[in-house]
């Protein structure tokens, strides 16, 4: 009797001994030699924010070993087995006596395990504060010295204190259910510019834009004193970076796998994060969305314009807003004195591919330097605090320009080579701007000081521009001929370009354009230099229209605009008519000589 209470006692200790382990397990941060965690038990950070323990994501019926946030334990820090899931069983992890961490299923099936280099005496693994599972050999004299760490293998989340290095960088899952890597790495690039990238597969997605020794120029979200992000370069080279862990609130930076790189913020009187920025933001902000030499400006329609000096590769693909192609060069450079450099401000600097950089150069023997290479596209002043400056060269295509929408460094500016022909008509289109805001300030200034005469002025003014407008009103039942809009004849011909050129008479120029798919145009445009009049120019209009027969070119309307006087023609795809008239005789006379000298 005596013996069987002994047993019943010794039992009833042991189920104690054993509820209290497992208790004092699920709320303690360590974990020891020859210790194991079951499904279901969890290690948990002494701040009570992050916990070690089995989960299934999603929808998913698998289980995984990581270290999650405890308030929402369906974001993880760290995953052990990303690409081992447990399936129709139950996880043990075991802490070994050499320090190996051992992942099993309920059958010892083995599923992940630990690897370091050097012996450990005496482990210990510890849960912190900051969310990392640190291995602590406590025979070794350095207290912060870890055998091993998950902040060494990052997963798709960054949080504060987590280190992201040229070789360690943010993977995203495959899809909710799945850790298992997915298709998008979101890691540091260096170019002499340091900047970050989201690549799809070996494909650049996004380019944040170089970092400046403040911020990141491309993330407008910046510059945030609540992102503190400390950055170390090595040789001008950005090698690690990371938010600190001395920050009150919780935060966390995602490589989410739709492609989209997500700073949340922890609503702890919630207990749900909140989604406080996510690049791409926009359309400009996917790599290349216009192409090479393509400028993107978000706040335009369409979004995508060539820079200046440069033209569509496909007008047929951009008039459907493909602009995948990009741009081309109207005039190829020629490397002579007649080129300058357009300065194209507040932008994300071109994504330097092809490029040189010359350190404590200025601006303006960075312009020299740039011009005596006819390859040279464009130059910046690059200035990194407490990093580098001096001067950026890009050779090639640009590629990845965007115009900033809101305030910009003043720095966010660079030089593009243009011909002298641009630069003048940039001159002359900002002349053209600034009169009607010298014309608004005088007519105010009258306006205050001489309200009748400034009444007077208007008056004058508005009966002048009427009886202009009247001297170049046509009527349309006076040509029978339909009237084009001067927009529409110039993006039909490209602005007038010299590709487009396909001769020159006594009118003027010639154009070939496209008003449709189907429907090709020769435009003639009266020279500056002609000296016939309005009057002069109706009358000739008046004249072919009545002239139109099968065997002449069609004329199919004309456009009048200011100075602008243009007729519009069917164009003729197989040479002119003199040149089958002449082209037959020459060949009939060749002929017939050909004869001449057979019958001798």
């Amino acid at each position: 009797m005596n013996y069987a209470k002994f047993m019943i006692s010794i039992l009833t200790t042991s189920i104690y001994l054993l509820t209290f382990l497992k208790l004092s397990l699920a709320t303690n941060n360590t974990l020891s030699p020859n210790q194991t965690l079951y499904d279901g038990d969890l290690l948990t950070s002494p701040n009570q924010m992050f916990q070690l323990g089995f989960f299934s994501p999603g929808t998913s019926r698998a289980k995984f070993l990581g270290v999650c946030f405890k308030s929402t334990p369906d974001i993880a820090v760290w995953v052990a087995n990303r690409e081992r899931p447990i399936v129709d069983s139950k996880g043990v992890f075991t802490l070994a006596r050499n320090g190996t961490m051992i992942l099993t299923t309920s059958e010892r099936e083995l599923i992940w395990f630990s690897k370091f280099s050097r012996p450990v005496s005496d482990p210990l693994l510890h849960l912190l504060d900051t969310g990392n599972l640190v291995l602590v050999d406590y025979t070794l004299k350095e207290e912060k010295s870890f055998v091993w760490q998950s902040f060494a293998y990052p997963g798709e989340n960054r949080v504060p204190g987590m280190k992201m290095e040229l070789n360690k960088y943010l993977t995203s899952w495959k899809n909710a259910d799945d850790p298992s890597p997915g298709d998008f790495t979101y890691k540091i690039e260096n170019r002499e510019l340091s900047q970050m990238i989201i690549l799809m597969g070996k494909r650049k997605r996004f380019r944040s834009g170089h970092w400046n020794g403040i911020y990141f120029t491309g993330l407008q979200a910046f510059p945030n004193p609540a992102w503190k992000v400390q950055t170390v370069f090595k040789n001008g080279e950005l090698v690690s970076m990371f938010d600190p862990n001395d920050i009150s609130y919780n935060t966390r930076l995602t490589m989410n796998y739709t492609g989209f790189i997500q700073r949340y913020i922890m609503n702890e009187k919630r207990d749900a994060w909140t989604l406080v920025f996510e690049m791409p933001a926009d359309s400009c902000d996917n790599y290349g969305f216009c192409g090479p030499n393509g400028f993107c400006k978000i706040d335009k329609s369409p979004v995508c314009e060539c820079l200046r000096g440069y033209v569509p590769n496909n007008v047929n693909e951009w008039s459907v807003f493909d602009w995948r192609n990009g741009c081309k060069r109207i005039m190829p450079l020629s490397c002579q004195k007649d080129e300058g450099f357009l300065k194209i401000e507040r932008v994300k600097f071109p994504d330097p591919l092809e490029y040189k950089m010359k350190t404590n150069m200025s601006i303006d023997d960075c312009r020299d330097e740039c011009f005596k290479n006819c390859n040279c596209t464009a130059y910046a002043n690059i200035n990194i605090s407490n990093v580098r400056s001096g001067c950026l060269m890009w050779f090639g295509d640009l590629i990845d320009v965007k115009k900033f929408t809101m305030e910009s460094n003043p720095d966010d500016n660079f030089y593009l080579r243009v011909p002298a022909s641009e630069l003048k008509d940039m001159i002359s289109r900002k002349k053209k701007r600034k009169v009607p805001t010298k014309l608004i300030f005088i007519a105010t200034a009258f306006g205050f000081g001489m309200p009748f005469f400034g009444l007077t002025y208007g008056v004058i003014l508005l009966r002048k521009r009427h009886k202009r407008l009247k001297a170049l009103k046509i009527k349309r039942e006076d040509l029978e001929l339909p009237l084009f809009d001067l927009a529409t004849i110039a993006a039909a011909t490209n602005d007038f370009s010299v590709e487009n050129l396909i001769g020159e008479g006594g009118f003027g120029p010639v154009y070939k354009g496209n008003l449709s798919v189907e429907q090709v145009i020769a435009v003639k445009r009266m020279s500056e230099t002609s000296t016939q009049g309005l009057e002069e120019f109706k009358n000739e209009v008046t004249l072919i229209a009545k002239l139109q027969h099968k065997n002449l070119v069609r004329l199919l309307g004309c456009c009048i605009t200011g100075k602008e006087k243009l007729l519009i023609y069917e164009y003729m795809q197989h040479k002119s008519l003199d040149y089958f008239i002449f082209g037959l005789i020459n060949t009939i006379s060749f002929a017939l000589s050909q004869v001449d000298q057979t019958l001798g």
